[in-house]
């Protein structure tokens, strides 16, 4: 029951029955009050909660739509990123081609940038100041005639590259555009990109994929990729490259710019067949079966470049 303090002075001149019916107004009159306050109190304590909970949703939703936003930038920046290196090629090869050079015991692959637009860089000649020749192959590795120059000149040329007598710069292309080719150029380039030491290995293993069927006319094709990334030892990263296409893009742009126009030639000139050779600037017209003449070739224009 409800506690009411009456002061007595109120009480004075009332009968019994008065004082009793007087207090007991009084404590109904308190007791109703205090029930106002606690139903005051719920009411605050309601809204408080309701303020929290509202709140909190609120938050949870800013912070979902602000996850969300920021998944959504991230996987359009992974994406653009994707394309830019598809774009840009891979790295080692500013020229189009991985250069190769030697210090007369080890060949080593040349560190290079990116391709950064669609115009390829050109490697300097040295040979008129160092008498290294500087050589340059444009190779189909699904052409017969890149099985039937390699099985005949490879020895040599690499013999001459381990020597320090030439450095070579390899451009596998897609002359014919075939999707073959195009995955034997975009395969090369993810070894030149990540594991350039392995480099020639895959451009062997390519090119010994035509020499060995030669026979039967059979030449390289996109299947045989698997085994250019066991002959050659890829790791995971290369083949993960590979798996992914990566540099498909600039396989097909780089044979383009070789089928239009190769660089290194003095006069003008492209990669209108299977292989094309060039050496201080002057573009190999012999046999391709000759390595006796392609040797003559390269002491040709090593004097020519040295004459000066």
């Amino acid at each position: 029951m409800a506690q009411v303090k009456v002061d007595r002075s109120l009480l004075e001149g009332m009968t019994k029955r008065e004082r009793q019916a007087f207090v007991r107004e009084m404590v109904r009159q308190e007791r109703e009050r205090q029930a106002r306050q606690r139903r005051q109190r719920r009411i605050a304590g309601w809204s408080a909660a309701g303020a929290v909970v509202v709140l909190a949703v609120a938050g949870g939703i800013t912070a979902g739509v602000v996850s969300a936003n920021n998944a959504a930038a991230a996987e359009a920046e992974k994406e653009a990123q994707a394309a830019a290196d598809a774009a840009r090629g891979p790295a080692n090869m500013l020229t189009d081609g991985l250069l190769l050079q030697s210090d007369g015991t080890t060949v080593t692959p040349v560190s290079t940038g990116a391709l950064g637009g669609a115009t390829p860089s050109k490697s300097a000649s040295t040979a008129a100041t160092t008498g290294v020749l500087d050589v340059q192959l444009y190779v189909d590795p699904t052409s017969a005639d890149a099985a039937t120059f390699w099985s005949a000149a490879g020895a040599t040329i690499q013999s001459a590259l381990t020597a320090g007598d030439l450095s070579l710069e390899l451009h596998p292309i897609a002359q014919t555009g075939s999707a073959d080719a195009l995955a034997a150029v975009a395969a090369f380039g993810c070894f030149a990109a990540l594991q350039p030491d392995a480099a020639l290995a895959a451009w062997n293993a390519m090119m010994q994929v035509g020499i060995d069927g030669a026979a039967t006319g059979a030449t390289f094709t996109a299947g045989d990729v698997t085994g250019v990334l066991t002959t050659a030892a890829a790791t995971d990263a290369v083949v993960d490259c590979v798996d992914a296409d990566t540099y498909a893009q600039w396989a097909d742009a780089a044979s383009t710019r070789a089928t239009t126009s190769i660089p290194y030639a003095t006069d003008a000139a492209a990669a209108t067949s299977g292989v094309t050779v060039v050496a201080a600037g002057e573009v190999y017209n012999g046999s391709l079966t000759d390595a006796n003449a392609l040797s003559s070739f390269f002491a040709d224009a090593l004097a020519a470049a040295t004459a000066g």
